[in-house]
């Protein structure tokens, strides 16, 4: 009996953390690459900041089979508060909780400026920004390196250049005016603990 009391205590404080910890990562993801530090709080709630460049690609083909590919290359923002809350059910079942792994319930703000862009020429990109709460999971494995999964649901911000024709004067000039929208954020990073 003392030997596994022994056991499952030494077991528990080698991969016990009990609380959320400050973080600082580099990271990787679907078509992106990025750095994260995250700031403990309290025990459970932590606040993460991104500063990520991130990607897109379309290809097409029209009626008269000529393909067009397109692309494009940008940077993102993001900050966001972190509620983690099974630290203490991870540690009761004897999981590991180092380096935040745990699940969590997050608010999220996103701001995609344009700002250091790479593209094709008939690509363009308007500021935009979300606002979401996430559902994520991050686990540690292997020392220092993690991955991480998140989805959520919130409101997009985003701006839209029109064309504003003067009939009378034989004139085409741009508009510019926000819209929002439904925005679901959806993500998947593999990245190192400094």
């Amino acid at each position: 009996m003392k030997k596994t009391l022994f056991t499952l205590f030494l077991s528990t404080t080698i991969f016990a953390q009990e609380k959320a910890t400050d973080l600082f990562n580099a990271n990787i993801s679907f078509i992106g690459i990025g750095i994260q530090y995250e700031k403990a709080l309290s025990d459970n709630f932590t606040a993460v900041g991104s500063l990520d460049y991130i990607g897109g690609f379309s290809y097409s083909e029209d009626w008269s089979g000529e393909s067009d590919f397109d692309y494009i290359l940008t940077t993102s923002i993001a900050l966001e508060g972190r509620y983690y809350y099974n630290f203490d059910r991870r540690l009761g079942k004897g999981k590991n909780t180092k380096n935040n792994s745990g699940n969590y319930i997050a608010l999220k703000g996103d701001y995609v400026p344009d700002w250091l862009t790479a593209k094709t020429d008939d690509v363009t990109i308007n500021p935009q920004g979300t606002i979401t709460i996430n559902y994520g999971l991050k686990r540690s494995f292997s020392q220092n390196f993690f991955y991480e999964f998140y989805t959520g649901l919130g409101l997009a911000l985003y701006q839209e250049t029109y064309a504003i024709h003067d009939f009378e004067n034989y004139t085409t000039s741009e508009g510019k005016r926000t819209n929002n929208g439904f925005a679901l954020d959806l993500g998947f990073r593999v990245g190192y603990n400094f």
